[in-house]
């Protein structure tokens, strides 16, 4: 989710780089016909009622006119800047091969959580840096990445972002956490009725911990969200 923000961002702002050069090399080129044309179509304006028809007709006939009504139609269409640099639409095409390689790695780590969620393992131990037990998630994205060459690939060469640290943990935990609410919302308004229990206890720190459990029909099948 981060990887595709970052992305979104990033397109974005070339996209808006790329109208501001189509806009600016458009007005630049309306400005110098003006200066070229008949001033009374641009600034001053037509006082000859008398011969207004035959004005506009030359007008409109007008290599100027012609060539500024073009311009104004592909404004927006045409993308200046790839086209005048063959190193640009490169660079669009690593940026984009890359997003797609982070995208698919991305997709890894979070099957590997869910499969720790699954059968409820644990994702990590107390110190994953000293420790001989690496924690089950570490361990199940190193046996990924012996059968998944772009895996070990990003594993072996990634320098900032690699996918394993707690805190990329945490934050998957959150996203998946946020889409599983989103769907029990959905499901629990469009539900007839609704049971919701609500147990808590304390631990051993004497922390009440509370719990709410929504059971609901889906489809004829009782369902129970936690």
């Amino acid at each position: 989710m981060l990887l595709e923000l970052n992305d979104s961002c990033e397109q974005y702002g070339m996209k808006i780089n790329a109208n501001k050069t189509k806009t600016m090399v458009v007005t630049r080129k309306i400005k110098k016909d003006m200066e070229t044309s008949d001033i009374s179509w641009t600034k001053t304006g037509v006082t000859d009622l008398k011969h207004l028809s035959e004005n506009i007709k030359k007008h409109v006939a007008s290599s100027n006119h012609k060539s500024n009504v073009m311009d104004l139609a592909v404004l927006g269409i045409q993308n200046i800047a790839s086209r005048l640099s063959s190193a640009y639409s490169q660079q669009i095409e690593l940026h984009n091969k890359k997003v797609r390689e982070n995208r698919y790695v991305l997709s890894l780590l979070i099957n590997c959580v869910r499969f720790c969620g699954a059968y409820e393992l644990a994702l990590r131990g107390h110190d994953e840096s000293t420790s001989t037990n690496p924690g089950i998630f570490r361990g199940l994205v190193d046996f990924s990445a012996k059968l998944n060459e772009s895996l070990r690939a990003h594993l072996d060469k990634a320098t900032v972002f690699k996918g394993t640290s707690k805190t990329i943990q945490n934050d998957l935990l959150d996203c998946m956490l946020h889409v599983c609410h989103k769907y029990s919302s959905e499901e629990i308004k469009a539900a007839n009725f609704v049971a919701v229990i609500a147990e808590k206890t304390s631990d051993v720190s004497n922390i009440f911990q509370r719990v709410l459990v929504y059971r609901y029909i889906v489809n004829d099948n009782a369902v129970e969200r936690f």
